[in-house]
């Protein structure tokens, strides 16, 4: 990473210098009763020449801010690096370094191990699925847009099977919490919970309490996605409103929010994180599906040399807003198979990609190589006359995070999807850290 800053540096410092003793020699100038008048030999500067220098200005002071955030990523990276027990290629084009028997030098501090369990991957969950987790959040029921339980659909129907009741009491003798999670993503329903929150937040909360209670749970897990600025203060008022009627009906019972890895440095974005930490227990940051769609990229890059989103990144921002062992890193058990135009990493896409699990990229075989910029795998293949391109994140990679997050004192890391990564146990051994993962409180039910 260090050669990334490096290459910036070469590229873009030496213009931010000239333009830096440019305006320093301007200011000396006005400084000393010249200005740029009696320099011109005009009263004034023109409405032009002012622009032109807030202009350059405000230019120097962008790329000096970049430049300062590319230097604090590659040495908060850098750091995570040294924790995991493999040497990273410096090539990107490399093969990718085999999985080590122990993937870290020294095993990190004990934390709490979040995962997310679908519906449909309840029939694949092994022994190490509960022994290597903490909280394992099923997904799930849906909202409606008044704010109650759709009772619909394979995630609820699935509540009455046996195979609910056999996952929750493995989960159980496991030590693990469950947490019931309650989703939507469609725009016009989260628009209808914003405007009426305090009504809509309440009947969730409620209906989410009678749910967990009737279960056998621990706990509710907030999957809202919606992406409207103008939801963004209703949004804050309805979680709270879930939080109270829920807490009112289950005082131990634990709340946890999804949001987004851009969230908490985008004041415009859906989520107010900062005001929502303060009303549930945890906050899951979603670090996964940060791929530009029109060239293949890195589902979960570590750090992003082109100042994009990166788990580096979005976690600077939150630790800023939320207290850190509120947070948990959630990370991906799948990648993204991208149609490109050539077999070169990161060439453009002719379709938008398809999600793959880790399971279904290992058996189809292909060799992996890595990516120094985003410190993941990826693997390059034909289909015929068709180049395709498949980037993930394997044990090393995943064990680079989870690096990330006991650096910052994160709460914990988690999981989307178990089940996801086959019969890999290294794959939660990544996330584990080298240590049992830490086991929270169940409260008798």
């Amino acid at each position: 990473m260090a050669r990334v800053v490096e290459r910036y540096a070469a590229a873009h410092m030496p213009s931010i210098t000239r333009r830096a003793r440019l305006l320093g020699a301007t200011v000396a100038l006005v400084g000393g009763g010249i200005g740029i008048a009696a320099a011109t030999g005009a009263f004034g500067p023109s409405a032009a020449q002012v622009a032109a220098e807030r202009a350059a200005a405000q230019a120097v002071r962008a790329a000096a801010a970049a430049h300062r955030l590319l230097v604090t990523e590659t040495r908060v990276a850098d750091r995570a690096a040294r924790h995991v027990a493999v040497a990273l290629p410096s090539r990107t084009g490399a093969p990718a370094p085999a999985v080590p028997a122990q993937l870290f030098s020294t095993p990190l501090p004990r934390h709490a191990v979040y995962g997310f369990v679908p519906y449909w991957e309840l029939g694949a969950l092994g022994a190490t699925d509960y022994t290597d987790t903490s909280v394992l959040a099923y997904f799930g029921v849906e909202v409606g847009a008044t704010g109650g339980i759709l009772r619909s659909g394979n995630g609820w129907l699935d509540l009455a099977t046996p195979a609910f009741a056999s996952f929750v009491a493995s989960a159980h003798q496991a030590g693990d919490r469950v947490l019931l999670t309650a989703s939507t993503t469609d725009p016009a329903v989260v628009d209808d919970l914003a405007r009426a929150p305090g009504q809509t937040g309440a009947r969730l909360g409620s209906q989410l309490a009678t749910v967990v209670a009737a279960e056998h749970l621990d706990g509710i897990d907030l999957d809202v996605e919606g992406r409207s600025t103008s939801d963004r203060a209703g949004f804050v008022r309805f979680v709270s409103a879930v939080a109270a009627a829920f807490r009112r009906a289950d005082p131990t019972g634990q709340v946890a929010l999804d949001t987004y890895p851009g969230s908490a440095g985008d004041s415009s974005d859906f989520f107010d994180v900062a005001q929502l930490a303060r009303d549930v227990d945890t906050v899951v940051v979603m670090a996964y599906d940060m791929v530009d769609p029109a060239v293949a990229s890195a589902n979960s890059p570590l750090a992003s040399p082109t100042l994009g989103l990166s788990d580096v990144g979005s976690l600077l921002d939150y630790v800023k807003v939320v207290p850190a062992a509120k947070l948990v890193l959630a990370l991906p058990f799948y990648g993204y198979d991208f149609t490109t135009v050539s077999g070169a990493p990161g060439s453009a896409a002719l379709t938008s990609p398809t999600a793959v699990t880790y399971a279904s990229i290992v058996a189809a075989g292909h060799p992996a190589r890595w990516d120094g910029a985003s410190e993941t795998p990826y693997t390059v293949y034909r289909d015929g006359t068709s180049w395709h391109e498949i980037w993930y994140d394997d044990p090393v990679s995943l064990a680079l995070k989870t690096a990330l997050a006991a650096d910052l004192r994160l709460g914990g890391v988690g999981a989307w999807a178990l089940g996801q990564q086959g019969g890999a146990a290294s794959m939660l051994e990544a996330l584990d850290g080298g240590r049992p993962p830490l086991k929270l409180p169940v409260a008798p039910r």
